[in-house]
């Protein structure tokens, strides 16, 4: 329901579980060189604030409110960034030491977002940003400890547009060290004011009691609000013809190969609820193509996985490979896509494939809090949230809606990650 223009309110009432869950997500716009301090942003919201000024005290408090748990979600989706901050607790009715339980951990969660702690200048303070900056180092210094995250990381970098805004989901290294608390203010004011809002609440109060307790408690953030302009999609570079190639050396003795191609629509585009069944039947679900075909029985690599890159409407293909064999590893996946480019998928594969997807979706609703995150971030991003919906939908996949989806998708980037001085097999 749109509780003020730019502003919803989903409901979900469950008596299922002894646990609630409250989410509230802001969709604002993204900015260049902006990445690594939207991802600090929101992790400093959920260590302080106004009455707990340290990380200690607010800890504390947090215990005291016994078995809630909170948790941060910061995602880049096309032109715009979605911050999801969530409480998951002991639903009203298990909750008999606290009166308004509900209430006390609303009121928490709204501290900490709308009041965190400020230092003498009124920014954020630099102790903890630098506690969150390091953390974020670590996690982009990570990437390249993995080949396989590195190897997508590199065909996003390849894929995307790099004058529009950083390709990084995290940012880089320097775009990080060099974040600053007059950034970081910026982009928190750009987050509060200049976002479309969502929330959504999983558990056995009345809709109207946790609609009064929003209007309390977020008081600040409820104004009407302009839709956003923007794309869902990432900008994507101009295609190449021939399809680029890229080789990158490194050090140790496993290579990687990954492919790119381009999907003609993204998930919320029409045409795009036949992505979960492409994606099973290539890779996720029991018999899935890639492992059996090029995998199992072409022996052609040890590890192989399909990716959809939602941002920009990408199928990545990624397959951990022996040196020097990356020619008839891309000639197998090649006779795969082939093959449902023309309809042929077995009839029990395509089974399988709705099996999963069903599995999938109903596995996310057994979850409260898992339950709460997946509405919150579907209504942001303008996508379906009923699952009777989404497995209708895929139901309605057919080999032939396949063979007519993939028909639409060119190959786009190959890159390969292999040792130093390795031999090169086209």
């Amino acid at each position: 329901m749109m509780v003020l223009p730019g502003v919803r309110f989903s409901y979900v009432m469950t008596e299922e579980y002894k646990n609630a869950s409250f989410a509230v997500g802001f969709k604002y716009p993204c900015k260049r060189g902006a990445s690594s301090a939207d991802l600090i942003l929101s992790h400093l919201l959920f260590r302080t604030s106004e009455d707990y000024p340290t990380n200690r005290a607010f800890s504390r408090r947090l215990e005291e409110l016994y078995a809630t748990d909170l948790s941060v979600q910061s995602l880049r989706y096309g032109d715009h960034r979605a911050a999801l901050f969530q409480a998951t607790f002991l639903d009203e009715p298990y909750a008999t030491e606290i009166p308004d339980f509900t209430r006390t951990v609303l009121s928490f969660l709204a501290g900490a977002i709308l009041r965190p702690a400020r230092d003498g200048d009124g920014l954020f303070p630099k102790e903890e940003i630098e506690r969150e900056k390091n953390a974020l180092l670590d996690r982009i210094r990570g990437i390249k400890n993995s080949k396989t995250a590195y190897a997508h990381k590199r065909l996003s970098d390849l894929t995307a547009d790099p004058r529009r805004y950083d390709v990084p989901e995290y940012g880089t290294e320097s775009e990080a060290e060099a974040v600053t608390q007059k950034q970081l203010a910026l982009r928190y004011r750009a987050m509060l004011d200049r976002s479309e809002i969502c929330f959504v609440y999983a558990g056995s109060l009345e809709k109207e009691t946790v609609l009064g307790l929003i209007r309390d408690l977020f008081a600040r953030v409820l104004t009407p609000r302009s839709p956003l302009k923007g794309k869902a999609c990432m900008p994507r570079r101009a295609p190449h013809s021939p399809i680029l190639r890229v080789r990158e050396e490194t050090d140790g003795e496993q290579a990687i190969l990954g492919l790119s191609y381009r999907m003609p629509t993204g998930f919320s585009e029409k045409g795009g609820e036949c992505i979960p069944m492409l994606s099973a039947v290539l890779s996720d679900a029991p018999m899935s193509l890639l492992f059996s075909e090029v995998r199992e029985k072409g022996g052609f690599c040890y590890s192989i996985r399909a990716v959809v890159k939602s941002s920009n409407r990408n199928l990545f293909i990624i397959c951990g490979i022996a040196p020097g064999t990356e020619g008839p590893v891309e000639r197998a996946v090649s006779r795969v896509l082939s093959a449902v480019r023309a309809g042929k998928i077995d009839p029990l594969l395509l089974s399988a494939a709705l099996t999963y997807v069903k599995m999938t979706v109903t596995t996310v609703f057994e979850s409260v809090e898992d339950t709460v995150a997946f509405v919150l971030f579907r209504i942001l991003f303008g996508r379906k949230t009923d699952p009777d919906e989404l497995i209708a939908d895929a139901e309605n996949v057919t080999a032939e809606t396949l063979s007519q989806y993939l028909k639409k998708t060119r190959p786009d980037v190959v890159y390969l990650l292999t040792p130093k001085g390795g031999e090169q097999n086209g």
